[in-house]
C-alpha cells in the first residue's frame, strides 16, 4: 500500500512515455544515455513519482520517434501534471478534499472502472435525494447541497459524448432494500439506478443474497483502468481511503472483481431484480 496518492496525470503521462520507449526497443538505461540523463531521473518520470518539464517531453519524444499527435497528447499531460498539487498522506488522515480530487483526476483518465458496493448505491449511481440523505447528517445544509452537487457531476465521466469510460458496479442485492431517505426515496434511486444501466458502457451486477460470502462481502473498493497505465485501486473507510499501485495488492482485487463477474447475476436478470424490487417499492399515490 502507498503511504501516499500518485499524482493521476503525472501517472498517466509515465505509462505513456514507458510504452513509446519499449516500443521503441530502447532500455531505460539506453534512453537515459542518449539523453544524457541520470537513470533514476527516468525511473522516477515513468512512475509518475516526477512530472519532467516541456523540454523533457520534447526531447524524449524526438529520441523515440513519437508521432506528432502523441506528443501533443504528452505535452498536454505534462502540462496538467504540473499544476497537480503536491499528493497528501492518505491513509488514517482526514485530508478529504485531497483524497476526492485525486479519484476525479483518476476517473477522468481511466478507460475502465469497476465499483464494488456491498454497502451503498456506488456514487457513481446515486440519484440527488439518495445522495443527500447519505450526505447531509451533521452538516450545514449549504454544504449537504454543496457535496451533492459534486457528486452528481461526477457522473459525467461515464454520460460524456466523447469517450465515456466503460463502468461496471457490482453490487450486493441487500443494497437494494436499504431504506435510505424520505418515503419514497428508494424506489426513485431504483428506478435512477435502471435509467442509467441502460447505457452500452455501463454494465449493472447484482450480487444474488443466495450466493452467500463473497469477496464483495470483504469490503468496497474500486479498479480503475487505464489504457497505458498499470491499474489503481482506491479503497474508502469512514474518513480514510487509500490507493493501491502494488502489483500483486492490485491482482489481488482483480480475482475479486473477476470472481464477482463469475457470481453475478447476468446484466439483463439484474436489470429485471431491480425493476421488480422498485416496483413493489411504489408508494401510493
Amino acid at each position: 500500500m502507498t503511504a501516499t496518492p500518485p499524482r493521476p496525470r503525472a501517472y498517466v503521462l509515465g505509462a505513456e512515455l514507458r510504452d513509446a520507449r519499449r516500443k521503441k526497443g530502447l532500455t531505460l538505461r539506453g534512453l537515459a544515455s542518449i539523453l544524457d540523463v541520470s537513470h533514476s531521473v527516468l525511473v522516477r518520470w515513468e512512475h509518475g513519482d516526477r512530472v519532467p518539464s516541456a523540454e523533457s517531453v520534447s526531447a524524449v519524444c524526438v529520441v523515440l520517434g513519437v508521432s506528432s499527435t502523441a506528443q501533443a497528447r504528452m505535452h498536454k499531460l505534462a502540462r496538467e501534471a504540473a499544476a497537480e498539487p503536491a499528493p497528501a498522506l492518505t491513509v488514517g488522515t482526514t485530508g478529504g478534499v485531497d483524497q476526492l480530487a485525486t479519484l476525479l483526476e483518476f476517473e477522468r483518465t481511466a478507460t475502465k472502472i469497476t465499483d464494488v458496493a456491498p454497502l451503498l448505491i456506488p456514487g457513481l449511481l446515486q440519484a440527488a435525494e439518495y445522495t443527500r440523505a447519505i450526505m447531509e447528517a451533521g452538516i450545514p445544509e449549504r454544504e449537504a447541497n454543496k457535496r451533492v452537487a459534486m457528486r452528481q457531476g461526477r457522473r459525467d465521466i461515464i454520460t460524456r459524448k466523447r469517450a465515456p469510460a466503460k463502468y461496471t458496479a457490482l453490487i450486493l442485492e441487500s443494497v437494494l432494500h436499504q431504506p435510505i431517505g424520505v418515503p419514497g426515496a428508494r424506489h426513485d434511486q431504483l428506478r435512477f439506478l435502471d435509467e442509467v444501466a441502460e447505457r452500452d458502457n455501463v454494465e449493472l451486477r447484482i450480487i444474488p443474497a443466495s450466493a452467500g460470502w463473497t469477496p464483495a462481502h470483504a469490503g468496497p473498493f474500486v479498479l480503475l483502468e487505464f489504457a497505458k497505465a498499470d491499474p489503481v485501486v482506491h479503497l474508502e473507510h469512514h474518513r480514510s481511503s487509500a490507493f493501491l499501485q502494488d502489483e500483486d495488492a492490485v491482482d489481488a482485487f482483480r480475482s475479486a472483481r473477476d470472481e464477482l463477474e463469475r457470481i453475478a447475476l447476468s446484466r439483463e436478470d439484474s436489470r429485471k431484480l431491480v425493476a421488480e424490487i422498485a416496483a413493489r417499492e411504489q408508494v401510493p399515490a
